[in-house]
């Protein structure tokens, strides 16, 4: 009897684990090297506002000892005076042209691009403040508490920055879609001004090519114009026609500023593009000409 009554009392589910789980191992401890890592990880992250607080120390002394020497405190203009430059321009209307950095691709880039986006970000602000004509500058698309915001987090005063940061807002919805143009190497339109007027649009994506043509395809479904730099039309280049984002954004300071495309073009791609201006056709015929004099006093010489 006592038998039956234990073969009817139910059985207790088993409490599924790690360590019991069909299909599944336990997971193993991390090596001494992982946590030496993490160590260090954490011991940097705790140390660098007092870096940076002794690198501070170390340049008010060096400008200090210069300023008791007689000799020059600075190179250029100083922060606060770059500061009041870039204000000043917005303020009073001066700026030269307007540009967007497109952030809404929070998801589809991993953490270590998304640290590069950040960064080529920091470039480009950097880039615009030290700007002689410094434009209007708007960080957009950026999600609130997302992996991108996070990043920014990283960087001491970045509040700070003379930036319009837009969040959960795109370009669509801050700017006239008429005067919107989003710059991208697949458009069939050539950039050959920048307009003050319109608000020209880079896609803030390191993807390093996994999405091609995601930039001009998210454009033209929500029907902007788009525009590509005249790269071919200006330079010969040994690898493919594609700019950081920071790249697109300093070519067009330059331009707005009144440098020709050729000459910023150079200036500003790295050198391992192998880039070369391209000869013009009246160019071209002035060496032709001069060839076939050459040669014509080649045959006199021979002649005589």
């Amino acid at each position: 009897m006592e038998a039956t009554e234990q073969s009817q009392t139910p059985l207790q589910p088993a409490v599924l684990s790690l360590n019991n789980c069909p299909g599944t191992t336990p997971g193993t401890p991390q090596s001494k090297n992982q946590l030496k890592k993490q160590k260090k990880l954490a011991e940097f992250a705790e140390l660098k506002k007092l870096r940076r607080e002794r690198e501070r120390q170390r340049k008010k002394q060096k400008r200090r000892e210069a300023k008791e020497q007689g000799l020059p405190v600075r190179v250029g203009p100083s922060r606060k005076e770059l500061k009041r430059r870039q204000v000043a321009s917005a303020e009073n209307g001066l700026a030269t042209f307007s540009v967007a950095i497109d952030l809404d691709y929070d998801d589809l880039m991993q953490e270590r691009d998304i640290a590069k986006c950040v960064k080529q970000c920091l470039r480009i602000y950097t880039i615009n403040r030290r700007s002689a004509q410094p434009g209007r500058l708007h960080f957009t698309g950026i999600k609130r508490n997302g992996h991108i915001h996070e990043c920014f987090k990283k960087n001491d005063g970045w509040e700070n920055w003379n930036v319009e940061y837009h969040f959960d807002r795109t370009h669509a919805d801050l700017f006239e879609k008429q005067k919107l143009v989003y710059l991208t190497c697949e458009s069939d339109k050539l950039l050959d001004k920048v307009q003050p007027e319109c608000t020209y649009v880079i896609g803030g994506l390191v993807d390093h090519n996994h999405f091609k043509g995601l930039c001009h395809s998210r454009a033209t479904e929500a029907g902007l114009t788009t525009a590509r730099l005249p790269l071919s039309e200006h330079v010969d280049m040994k690898t493919r026609a594609v700019l950081s984002t920071y790249h697109v954004f300093e070519l067009l300071n330059k331009v707005a500023a009144g440098q020709d495309w050729t000459s910023a073009i150079l200036e500003t791609i790295p050198l391992r593009k192998g880039a070369k201006a391209k000869t013009t056709t009246n160019e071209q015929e002035l060496d032709a000409n001069s060839e076939s004099e050459t040669e014509t006093q080649v045959d006199l010489k021979a002649d005589s």
